[in-house]
């Protein structure tokens, strides 16, 4: 009896294994496009320009990897590295970067012991513990980010990113 029913899992799961490997196959995910990051960049350096700011505005793909980078005439020259790290900040996190900035001072005001990998201040290299940068989500998937950096301040910065993704909003469908 008891061989008849291992027999009988084996054949039953057997049955469920090609369905698992048939999803081990190509993955297929959606990506900005060239043309996409310009219109979003284009969109935030309008926004930037329209307040009179002097601005660095980054977009980055699903990898980190830059798409487009632009800094307008006359802006300081941490500029593009500024925003390239609120970018990344934004992707790694899939959250904007303030939103980071302000879980990681939250953790500092914890009296507890810090447990591994909630340290306070930006483990991962590259990151920065400056807000301004937003993921760029279509259908809870997290395919690049955007940032801004020359506005008077995080909030600043983060509404001419938004200016970027509204330039797109009917595309990120």
């Amino acid at each position: 009896m008891l061989k008849i029913q291992a027999t009988s899992l084996f054949a039953l799961a057997s049955l469920f294994v090609p369905a698992l490997r048939a999803d081990q196959g190509l993955i297929t995910h959606k990506a900005l496009s060239l043309d996409m990051a310009l219109a979003m960049a284009h969109g935030s350096l309008d926004k930037c320009r329209a307040m009179n700011y002097k601005c660095a505005i980054t977009v980055l793909d699903a990898t980190g990897r830059t798409i487009i980078e632009l800094q307008d005439d006359g802006a300081s020259l941490h500029r593009i590295e500024v925003s390239h790290k609120k970018a990344y900040t934004a992707l790694v996190y899939r959250r904007p970067s303030k939103d980071q900035v302000q879980n990681w001072s939250k953790k500092t005001q914890e009296g507890i012991p810090l447990q591994e990998g909630t340290l306070p201040s930006p483990p991962v290299e590259g990151t920065i513990a400056m807000g301004g940068g937003l993921p760029i989500i279509v259908d809870k998937d997290t395919i690049g980010a955007i940032a801004v950096s020359g506005g008077p301040n995080w909030d600043e910065d983060e509404n001419m990113a938004k200016a970027g993704i509204a330039k797109v909003a009917d595309k990120l469908k």
